[in-house]
């Protein structure tokens, strides 16, 4: 089993994003965007303060790898089967991926401190993350590489 995840871990790593995932991409972002804004103005989650500096260039860097690239490759990659185009998106699978996805974040909150833990564990930031775990789901199964929605996230973040 461990060996068939390897296997299906190394090929989605291995499908560089394309032209051809743009399209997807930003069907994903034009309903998310939206749907993230009112929930997290709803929720008081939003802060625009933006600063372009070293330590913001580097947390950015930091974050394509970390959290983003590890959720992705668990939460989308290990545990739903390989994309298939030709069949339809098993929603049974990626309701319990979704689920798990929107459950790690409270998990983390001991290990981040308080600040931290005031923001995973608010249900607009839940209901959130669940709105990215299914545009990440289609994301996934329609372009077959693990990159589109390694950058979903991201981009809005």
């Amino acid at each position: 089993m461990l060996d068939r995840i390897a296997r299906k871990v190394a090929a989605a790593l291995s499908a560089p994003p394309g032209r051809a995932h743009l399209s997807p991409f930003l069907i994903e972002l034009a309903w998310l965007v939206p749907l993230l804004t009112v929930l997290g103005m709803a929720g008081g989650l939003l802060n625009w303060a933006p600063a372009l500096n070293a330590a913001t260039l580097k947390l950015a860097l930091l974050a394509i790898v970390f959290p983003s690239l590890g959720e992705e490759l668990l939460f989308r990659d290990a545990l739903l089967p390989a994309p298939d185009g030709e069949k339809p998106i098993p929603w049974r699978m990626a309701a319990i991926s979704t689920v798990l996805f929107v459950l790690w974040h409270p998990v983390q909150a001991p290990l981040f401190g308080p600040r931290w833990s005031e923001l995973v564990l608010n249900p607009w930031f839940l209901l959130s993350a669940g709105a990215l775990g299914v545009a990440c789901v289609r994301l996934y199964w329609k372009t077959a590489s693990i990159w589109p929605p390694v950058l979903l996230p991201w981009t809005i973040v």
